[in-house]
């Protein structure tokens, strides 16, 4: 797991908690993961569109 400056991160936390079944810090810490990944993907979809001129959105001539 991490330690930064002396300070654990959330790879701790989260094995701490299947250590110990701690559900709750279990299903926010999946819930942050995937919200992290939608909010990459959101991103970088974004950036596509902006960065490939041959992507426009359909209907706007």
């Amino acid at each position: 797991t991490e330690t930064v400056f002396q300070w654990p991160g959330m790879g701790f936390l989260f094995i701490q908690a299947v250590k110990f079944v701690d559900i709750p810090i279990m299903s926010a810490y999946l819930v942050f993961i995937a919200f992290i990944f939608v909010m990459i993907n959101f991103i970088v979809d974004i950036l596509y569109y902006f960065i490939d001129p041959r992507i426009r959105i359909k209907g706007t001539e």
